[in-house]
């Protein structure tokens, strides 16, 4: 069984400086298109994550205004196909990371990095001075990835800690 593990960041004032890529809002007419490039970054883990995942329908529902889906992001390639994407979703009042993917063809470019970066800094702009993620043990890109933004663990002593 593979454990699961939430870090948290700060969101804090990010690096501005222009993307190298095309990044841009999640957009509703982009859910095709997504959730076929989902299936597409999971292809090597059969069951992992199986059919349409259930952050789509929210995310795809428009009117996000000032909420965390707002820093929902995809990044563009050359043709303007995504190539990756992340979904930021509200729990109880706290920003978090749903999914960070990147298709197979398009990864160890910076494009989750890019991502990550660019939607800390949206977060940031909205008044959220956190944003948390769960990423399984067995994915160490991932735990690489969050750990050079500086997320920390949370553990049960981490409870009442200010991240700001």
């Amino acid at each position: 069984m593979n454990a699961l593990i939430t870090l948290v960041a700060a969101t804090g004032h990010q690096n501005t400086t222009p993307a190298r890529i095309p990044v841009r809002p999640l957009e509703p007419d982009d859910l095709p298109e997504l959730a076929s490039l989902h299936r597409r970054a999971y292809a090597d883990h059969p069951g992992l994550h199986a059919g349409v995942p259930a952050w789509i329908v929210p995310s795809m529902n428009g009117g996000r205004g000032r909420t965390p889906e707002a820093a929902s992001l995809v990044a563009s390639g050359p043709e303007g196909q995504i190539t990756a994407a992340i979904i930021i979703t509200d729990r109880d009042g706290e920003a978090v990371i749903d999914e960070l993917f990147t298709h197979p063809d398009h990864r160890r470019q910076g494009l989750a990095e890019e991502l990550l970066r660019h939607c800390m800094h949206l977060l940031h702009t909205l008044g959220r001075t956190t944003v948390t993620v769960t990423v399984h043990e067995n994915n160490p890109a991932a735990m690489a990835l969050y750990l050079s933004r500086d997320f920390r663990r949370i553990t049960d002593d981490d409870t009442d800690t200010d991240y700001d």
